[in-house]
């Protein structure tokens, strides 16, 4: 009997990690925007089934009368151009609109209407939607060596030279373990902001404010603080260098990357509470600065309040803002959230391409109050998983006893920052990967933990439990040059190479995109050779951590690879994809098998993974009952 297996190309990591998505690229003010906004998502998006131009949210707020004050409401304000001071004077004039912000990133302009004149809003030119500016609110050792992190850091490894932001409550820059980077006892923040060439170096080396600009110098930044304590810990989590814990707990409560210099981004308040508004606009800041300071990583903990907590689509305002900041280099940890249940991972964690962070307790078992996905739209929530229950952290000074004392928080919050961390790591051991490797390379290493499907991704545990030793030891493998992406409105796989030509001028670098893989409707698998490049060989394994890479060297030949059945039910299953070239290996992407019918338990199908080379194009060809398999010239 032969099973057919039915290959097809999902979208389990993301768009390939170089360069900005059309829909995001820059334009001048008053300009139409270009790419895919000419798809006009407003008049798709499932965040208006109603088609009346608001977004859900707003027609409950309204109905419900939730968030109206004296009569008005705070909205965001769509264009189908980059909005310009003229537009807001158009709002101001046509609709009574009161703006406090205009985006330039997006094209947005937050503020106020009154409810009565919401019909004039969107009729106005130029306005294509109207989204309700929702209250965000908080997501609330021996997590660093059940991380495998201490051994990290005995390769020599600590964040030194890497930037984290952490998008919060703001980061106290008393604690002894946020004021410098050398633990310097006559550190204090009044010697190091704001001094000529202070006799320590600080650990805070930008904070900006969302809330209050009173004190901002024209930089967008003003003196760090931090009036919740949320923040603080957080930052705590990522890099504080543990000060003041060495006496009585033995630097137990060192960060994860003590070496990362920290950014400060407050969007949240003294109650830890904000609107999408403020938390966009710190998002904002961040991408602007991000080569400005090396912020190669940022931590947000926090989420949608009210019904902002359960949309998870990608036009989802703060969603698309995060994808932004994805594609602009920042790798991005969200909380998953606290809400325990199947489908609860809303906005911003439900972004496509940032990695969502569940929680577990110090047994690596998931914590009962970790959010699940799935997504809406389909997506495995979260990502991973790391430790989130009782973390030892910064507490903030100024209501603390003292400017060395700790304190243990709960929550995907804490598990957060240290993946955010942990990416800190990697960087620094290897600067040229891009956030969408460095999440392959986290996923693809991590712990995996079954919970709802033992043998695939799952919506409780994502990829698994993150550990910063296998992850390192991968990330020095990269070699950025050989890079495979998968495009989201194809079945194609490209395969992004740069290299080297000796030429009478000199050694002359080319950057090529040639399409290597796509998926057919025959349930074939086909591989393409031509064209220049450095990848030599094709490897994969099954996505459980204990199966070993198979190396399918580019050369004329036929492979034959029996597959073992497993009991399997139908269904997805995923196989890793990777190429490997002389100086080192692809981050991997994910290929999802579907499994059209099982076989019972224990009879092992005849059937073959067959490869063959000829004329240039290698075919694969599935077909059997199971994706466990069998170990071949397994590589590491």
């Amino acid at each position: 009997m032969r099973i057919l297996l039915v290959a097809a190309l999902l979208l389990l990591s993301s768009v390939g990690p170089f360069g900005l998505p059309e829909e995001i690229a820059p334009a001048a003010a008053g300009e139409p925007l270009p790419g895919s906004l000419e798809t006009r998502w407003w008049e798709w998006t499932a965040m208006d089934r109603d088609r009346n131009r608001m977004h859900d949210a707003l027609d409950l707020a309204l109905l419900e009368e939730q968030f109206v004050i004296n009569g008005r409401i705070e909205v965001l304000v769509d264009f189908d151009h980059m909005p310009t001071a003229a537009d807001e004077e158009l709002l101001a004039q046509g609709a009574g609109f009161e703006a406090t912000w205009r985006f330039h990133l997006i094209p947005i302009i937050a503020g106020s209407v009154a409810v009565e004149r919401l019909d004039e809003l969107i009729v106005l030119p130029g306005v294509v939607f109207l989204t309700h500016d929702s209250p965000v609110k908080l997501l609330l050792d021996g997590s660093i060596p059940e991380h495998h992190v201490d051994q990290v850091w005995d390769l020599g490894f600590d964040g030194n030279g890497i930037t984290v932001a952490i998008i919060d409550t703001g980061i106290d820059p008393d604690h002894l373990s946020l004021n410098d980077m050398d633990d310097d006892a006559e550190c204090t923040a009044a010697t190091i902001q704001g001094v000529p060439n202070p006799p320590c170096q600080k650990k805070i080396v930008a904070f900006y404010d969302a809330l209050d600009g009173s004190d901002d110098d024209g930089s967008g930044e003003t003196t760090p603080y931090d009036d919740h304590g949320h923040g603080s810990h957080c930052a705590g989590i990522s890099a504080g260098t543990g000060e003041g814990s060495q006496e009585i707990y033995n630097a137990l409560y060192r960060g994860v990357a003590p070496g990362a210099q920290l950014v400060g981004v407050k969007v949240l308040s003294g109650s830890g509470s904000g609107s999408f508004e403020e938390v966009m606009r710190g998002m904002e800041w961040t991408i602007d600065n991000q080569e400005k300071y090396n912020i190669r990583t940022a931590s947000m903990s926090l989420g949608g309040a009210w019904v902002a907590e359960l949309t998870q689509e990608q036009e989802e305002r703060v969603t698309h803002v995060a994808n932004m900041m994805v594609a602009a280099g920042i790798a991005l940890a969200i909380a998953a959230g606290n809400s325990l249940f199947y489908g609860t991972i809303g906005t911003p964690g439900a972004a496509r391409d940032v990695i969502t962070v569940g929680a577990t307790d110090d047994d690596r078992e998931l914590a009962p109050y970790s959010s699940k996905g799935p997504t809406h739209e389909g997506y495995i929530k979260p990502n991973l998983v790391a430790i989130g229950s009782a973390v030892m952290s910064v507490e903030n000074s100024h209501t603390a006893s003292g400017e060395a004392t700790y304190i243990a928080y709960s929550g995907t919050s804490m598990a957060t920052p240290m993946v955010a961390g942990m990416v800190a790591l990697i960087n620094e051991a290897n600067p040229d990967l891009s956030p969408l490797m460095v999440r392959a390379i986290l996923e693809s290493t991590a712990e995996f933990r079954w919970f709802s499907h033992p043998v695939r991704p799952n919506n409780d545990y994502g990829w698994g439990f993150v550990e910063a030793d296998a992850a390192m030891a991968k990330a020095e493998q990269i070699d950025p040059s050989i890079n495979l992406s998968l495009d989201p409105n194809t079945p194609e796989v490209t395969h992004r190479e740069i290299y080297e030509e000796e030429t009478e001028n000199g050694t002359r670098t080319t950057e090529v995109n040639i399409t290597r893989w796509f998926a057919r409707q025959d349930g074939a698998l086909h591989f393409m050779k031509g064209g220049p490049g450095n990848a030599t060989a094709i490897e994969w394994r099954n996505v459980l951590i204990y199966d070993s890479w198979h190396t399918l060297s580019v050369n004329n030949g036929v492979f034959n690879i029996p597959l073992a059945n497993s009991g399997l039910q139908p269904g997805n299953h995923t196989l890793w994809v990777r190429l490997a070239g002389p100086e080192g290996v692809s981050a991997p992407i994910g290929i999802t098998i579907h499994l059209a019918e099982p076989l019972p338990d224990g009879e092992l199908d005849d059937g073959l993974l067959l490869l063959l080379l000829a004329g240039g194009l290698l075919m694969v060809t599935l077909s059997g009952a199971g994706v466990f398999l069998w170990r071949r010239s397994a590589t590491s």
